[in-house]
């Protein structure tokens, strides 16, 4: 089952390139690393929500691991979006090659904290594997970090945190 969820989110996500923005609400996309993206929920029920992509676009900027809150638009206002940014970071002025790290940096703009699974491609063209999450709080920001190399993520089944 989990197999053919991913593959319909490869497929999704191969079209929603070419589509224009917004996308029609779906239950998950798969993002390359390089990317800025910002989603939009919409509730399928009381505790599950679908997204469309309202905002895509490349971002090749390598960032600091930990001082990246300039990134995120200034605005606390709770608009129903989350913003992610999918990229490289490393900290410090020594040894930067030796801390890079892939890095999911986000920003919750709705009034819910979510839940929801991840799906990484390790291996260019390779399958994807879950991987764990902290999930996302409402009005804050978070960070993802990996260690290796990701070529693609998959967000998908978002659900308010319980």
């Amino acid at each position: 089952m989990r197999k053919i969820i991913l593959i319909l989110t490869l497929i999704i996500s191969s079209a929603t390139y070419s589509q224009d923005l917004p996308t029609e609400p779906s239950n998950g996309f798969a993002f390359p690393l390089g990317t800025k993206f910002t989603i939009k929920m919409h509730p399928t029920d009381s505790t599950n929500f679908d997204y469309s992509i309202i905002e895509f676009e490349p971002f090749q900027e390598i960032v600091d691991t930990y001082e990246n809150d300039s990134l995120f638009k200034d605005s606390d206002e709770k608009n129903g979006t989350i913003e992610f940014y999918f990229c490289l970071g490393t900290s410090g002025e020594t040894e930067k090659e030796k801390n890079m790290k892939v890095l999911l940096l986000m920003k919750n703009r709705t009034e819910n904290s979510f839940e929801y699974n991840s799906d990484i491609q390790t291996e260019e063209n390779g399958e994807f594997k879950t991987t764990s999450n902290v999930g996302t709080y409402s009005g804050a920001k978070g960070t993802e970090m990996w260690p290796y190399m990701i070529h693609q993520i998959a967000l998908n089944e978002f659900r308010i945190t319980k």
